[in-house]
């Protein structure tokens, strides 16, 4: 199972290099960066609301909202602010110099994440070698970033 959720896990990060140079597209035809993430979440919401209803979900099931703790929707945030900054991005450094930033930035807060066991994810100690995997992820998106030729 272990193969077929790091497989789920690529097919998500592939989707995104589709997903953010077509919304950066959308922001430069709208002329913003900021008007460019409106359609997305505006599709985004009745994307979800129609899986939530296909996968067996009653329209009571949305009252459970008004559980969830105010601060976690911190998240809806950084998921707009995350869109727009690559709106931004994209066209300025590219997608392959935006995703290997971004999956470095990932991977060091993730362990991080993992370190302390934040918002109730397994902990996973920080070791010497994944501190090693983690400098090498950060040496290659140097390299993706800066290399010429």
């Amino acid at each position: 199972m272990l193969y077929l959720n790091m497989i789920l896990a690529m097919v998500m990060g592939a989707t995104i290099s589709l997903y953010v140079p077509m919304i950066a597209q959308s922001a430069r035809i709208m002329g913003s960066p900021v008007m460019g993430n409106v359609p997305f979440f505006a599709v985004a919401l009745v994307t979800s609301v129609v899986i939530t209803w296909l996968s067996g979900g009653r329209l009571s099931d949305f009252s459970r909202i008004t559980q969830v703790p105010a601060w976690l929707f911190v998240a809806g945030i950084l998921s707009a602010v995350m869109i727009v900054g690559s709106s931004y991005l994209v066209p300025r450094i590219g997608t392959g110099a935006l995703f290997v930033g971004m999956v470095a930035g990932q991977i060091i807060l993730g362990m991080v994440i993992n370190q302390i066991g934040f918002l109730n994810v397994p902990v996973q100690p920080i070791t010497a070698l994944k501190a090693f995997g983690a400098a090498m992820v950060i040496g290659g998106a140097a390299i993706v970033t800066f290399a010429k030729g």
